[in-house]
């Protein structure tokens, strides 16, 4: 047996017994106190499981051709108003401003970002500074060079010439032109422009430059020609 029939069955004996039962005691009245004979108390039974039949198909139709619609159309109107008035509320509430982000809280994070990445540049630098000239200069100068390297960048090229009292002595013969290429390569480290390297190496170089003119030097800074130090866009 299938749930639906199942379903059906149990429908019409919650119909079925409610009726008969009705019916057998309207019979039971009809014999025992309206003292009437066996065949009147029969048409009295299926009367009365008549007019039940009747009275549940009235109370069946008008429930459901009338009450029902009637309350499922005041529902309706019910729940239309409470979404109008739902949606007046939200128009009529304040929309929140979006929270502003901290100045100083930003302001600190771009600066820290800054620092780390100039330290970064900086170590870079340094380190190609020591793989590149390591044999052309003693320690002690080597040391001043990587000292004038850190004031490089941050500072102005012209007023290292006020800082630069020692000057770089090359104990090689590192020519002129890996000079500028050198220069070159970590000028655009620190994104210097050519007259700030020429500058740069004008001062710290003065004795392997001394007769070379500054605006000569910005335009040799990436010359070509036979070297050690090779112009390199990242190092």
């Amino acid at each position: 047996m299938t749930p639906q029939k199942t379903i059906y069955i149990t429908v019409y004996l919650l119909l079925l017994i409610p009726t008969l039962s009705i019916a057998l005691v309207t019979r039971i009245f009809s014999l025992k106190v309206m003292m009437l004979d066996g065949f009147s108390s029969n048409i009295i039974f299926l009367i009365t499981c008549i007019l039940c039949a009747v009275l549940y198909l009235i109370f069946k139709t008008t429930i459901d051709g009338y009450i029902l619609p009637f309350l499922c159309k005041c529902s309706k109107i019910q729940l239309a108003v409470a979404e109008s008035v739902t949606k007046e509320v939200t128009k009529q509430e304040p929309k929140q401003e979006a929270n502003l982000p901290s100045y100083q809280k930003h302001y600190d994070a771009v600066a820290e970002k800054k620092r780390i990445e100039a330290e970064e540049t900086l170590q870079r630098v340094l380190d190609y500074t020591m793989s590149e000239l390591v044999h052309d200069m003693n320690e002690s100068d080597m040391m001043t060079l990587c000292n004038y390297i850190k004031e490089f960048q941050f500072g102005i090229a012209a007023d290292i010439a006020q800082t630069t009292t020692q000057r770089i002595r090359l104990t090689s013969d590192i020519k002129i032109i890996d000079l500028y290429h050198f220069g070159w390569n970590i000028g655009t480290q620190y994104k210097k422009s050519g007259l700030e390297i020429a500058q740069f190496l004008k001062n710290v170089f003065a004795e392997k430059l001394y007769d070379t003119e500054v605006t000569t030097i910005v335009r040799k800074l990436r010359m070509s020609g036979t070297c050690r130090i090779k112009i390199k866009p990242e190092i």
